[in-house]
């Protein structure tokens, strides 16, 4: 016969006990915070890394437009998503030119970013970077935007302002205008 409880009829059966599973899930419960916390880290690894390349890139970029300009259209480093004009690289490069030689660049500080849009120009690996500089004429902040393009970082775009606002677009174009043409009349302000 079997073993019943007691009290029990002879004639019913006690089903075997069932084996219990919680080590199961408590192993499964380790392994998979294993991987996840291995994801995490290997994730923030790789964020670390590319914010140092970019920290880097975006100082050698921003020594090198100061000193030397932008570099002119077609030039590799610009994402095919960045539409400029050399007209627009010209009148940037003047305007760079009239605060003067910049004698200190600070440290830079990148933000990363990846985001998706219906708009697939919109969507991507953004990094937006600044720093610091100190010119002749005003201090200044040197933003550049950079994209990932097909596994290479390329630049999306690059802002400079300067906090002395007396040298103005229109007046750097004004004095080149004034500088190529010498017989023309100059506007006086009459404030």
């Amino acid at each position: 016969m079997t073993d019943n409880k007691p009290g029990a009829a002879d004639y019913q059966y006690a089903p075997p006990k069932r084996k219990s599973y919680k080590v199961w899930w408590i192993v499964g419960g380790v392994v998979l915070a294993l991987i996840l916390l291995g994801t995490c880290v290997r994730g923030g690894v790789s964020l670390y890394q590319a914010i140092g390349e970019r920290l880097e890139a975006t100082r050698d970029l921003a020594e090198r437009v100061m000193e030397d300009g932008l570099p002119p259209v077609g030039d590799p480093i610009y994402s095919r998503r960045l539409e400029v004009t050399q007209t627009d690289v010209d009148k940037m490069n003047r305007y760079i030119r009239h605060f003067g030689q910049v004698t200190e660049y600070g440290e830079p500080g990148c933000n990363m970013r990846s985001t998706a849009d219906i708009n697939k120009e919109k969507s991507g690996t953004f990094a937006d970077c600044a720093l610091t500089i100190e010119a002749e004429k005003s201090p200044g902040v040197v933003t550049i935007n950079w994209v990932k393009d097909d596994e290479d970082w390329k630049v999306w775009g690059i802002h400079v302002r300067f906090s002395d606002q007396t040298v103005l677009l229109d007046k750097a174009d004004q004095a080149d205008t004034q500088a190529k043409n010498p017989s023309a009349p100059k506007e006086t302000d009459t404030e």
